[in-house]
C-alpha cells in the first residue's frame, strides 16, 4: 500500500483510497488515553445514576412504612 503525505500536515498521510491516516504515534496514544478517560467518566456517571435511583427507591419504601405505621 502506498501513502502520500498530506500537504502542510506532519504526521498525516493519504492512502490509495483517499482516506487520511494519522501516523503520529504519540497523538494516537493521546487519543486512546482521552477515549479511555471519557469511557471511565461515563461508566462512573452511569453508576452514580444507578446509586441515586436505588436511594430514591429505599427512601420511598421508608416513607411508605412510616406512613403506614
Amino acid at each position: 500500500m502506498t501513502f502520500l503525505n498530506v500537504e502542510g500536515e506532519n504526521g498525516l498521510v493519504r492512502d490509495e483510497s483517499g482516506v487520511i491516516l494519522n501516523t503520529n504515534s504519540s497523538e494516537i496514544e493521546q487519543a486512546r488515553a482521552r477515549k479511555k478517560a471519557m469511557q471511565a467518566k461515563e461508566s462512573e456517571l452511569t453508576e452514580l445514576k444507578k446509586d441515586v435511583d436505588d436511594i430514591k427507591t429505599m427512601l420511598s419504601k421508608l416513607m411508605e412504612k412510616i406512613d403506614g405505621a
